[in-house]
């Protein structure tokens, strides 16, 4: 019984020591023999609007909807950004991100690639994920970004380009926000322009057919000059009425009236060329004043539509967005990771916890067979 009792202890310590002391000890081995120092360089920042503070808790109580939750929304939108297939891709177009990661120096288990995951640029992204973060502080609105490599200056030229490829972005966003902005008041500018320089041109045509520049201006001192006759008719009919109650055998009386008869005969034929039913000036005058109407209307329209496309680019300047640096990419002084103690610790927990899980369900299941 003694000797079944001994057996039993030696397996228990044998199954012990090889689930839980040997991990242990291979873990601690590769921290202190193995493992490469990893280095953080840390950068914060703030997406901001003009006039617009950082989306923060107490800006997020008062502000359902408008300027602070957009400028929030396009904070995650940069954050996004940085974790990106397309961030990755232009760091290794840039920057050469995969032989940053694949350092002959770094160990063979925290390199890429490595014999953990496949080669794939799937399998890189995922690693990319692993070594890039940026969250963003609700309480105080500044975002942080982290940069993982196995070198202080890696690190610290990763997260500058990140913040570098951050702003390219933020300005995207503003060509994009501002063009939507101001391309429904340009288009507007553009159609009364052209509807302008197509009334002028139906005004340079209809000049050029009647050979007359402004038919109403033009017309005026013909009119004047009716009015003058019209004037002196009236006066010599007035001195042919005093004579043939004054004096009805007068000799004036035949040149007055014949000076009478000139008259009406010069004033019908001014008359008859203004608003005569052929050429007369009359039909060249409304139509020109309806196509004069039509410019002055167009004119209006255009300097409307110019006021408000300089008014669509005044706001979208004042929604321009851009990226307010708190704390710039730092070069860091000591490595961050591997936290070997911490690794350690949850390892040999980890697997003492499994251990005496294991031990208990074989222990119940023979206490079951036994009963």
């Amino acid at each position: 019984m003694s000797n079944t009792k001994a057996l039993l202890t030696k397996y228990v310590y044998s199954s012990f020591s090889l689930l839980v002391i040997l991990p242990t000890i291979l873990t601690i081995s590769y921290f202190i023999f193995i493992a490469t120092p990893q280095y953080v360089s840390e950068a914060q920042f703030v997406v901001r609007g003009e006039g617009v503070a950082p989306p923060g808790a107490l800006a997020s109580l008062l502000e359902t909807t408008g300027s602070g939750s957009a400028t929030s929304e396009d904070t995650y939108a940069v954050q996004d950004y940085m974790m990106s297939r397309d961030a990755m891709d232009l760091l290794i177009k840039d920057d050469d991100l995969q032989s940053i990661f694949a350092r002959r120096n770094a160990d063979f288990i925290a390199r890429f690639p490595n014999f953990l995951q496949g080669q794939t640029r799937e399998h890189f992204y995922r690693y990319y994920q692993r070594h890039v973060l940026a969250e963003l502080d609700s309480t105080s609105g500044i975002s942080t970004l982290s940069v993982r490599t196995f070198s202080p200056q890696d690190s610290q030229l990763l997260a500058r380009s990140l913040m570098i490829a951050a702003e390219q972005l933020v300005n995207r966003m503003n060509a994009r926000q501002r063009e939507n902005l101001i391309s429904s008041s340009r288009k507007e500018l553009e159609s009364a322009r052209a509807a302008l320089e197509e009334v002028n041109g139906k005004i340079a045509e209809y000049r050029t057919k009647v050979s007359l520049i402004d038919p109403l201006k033009q017309s005026a001192p013909v009119l004047a000059q009716a009015h003058e006759l019209t004037v002196m008719l009236t006066n010599n009919q007035g001195q042919v009425e005093q004579l043939q109650v004054a004096a009805p055998h007068s000799p004036l009386l035949p040149v007055l009236k014949e000076r009478i008869r000139i008259l009406k005969k010069q004033i019908q034929a001014i008359t008859g060329s203004v608003v005569g039913p052929d050429n007369s000036l009359v039909p060249r005058i409304t139509e020109y004043d309806a196509l004069a109407t039509q410019r002055t209307l167009y004119e209006k329209q255009l300097e409307g539509a110019a006021l408000a496309l300089e008014a669509a680019k005044t706001r979208a300047d004042r929604q321009r967005l851009y990226i307010d640096e708190v704390v710039q990419p730092n070069l860091p002084d000591y490595p961050t990771y591997p936290k070997a103690l911490a690794t350690t610790l949850i390892v040999f927990v980890t697997l003492a916890a499994l251990y005496l899980m294991g031990k208990l369900l074989i222990a119940g299941a023979r206490e079951h067979q036994a009963t």
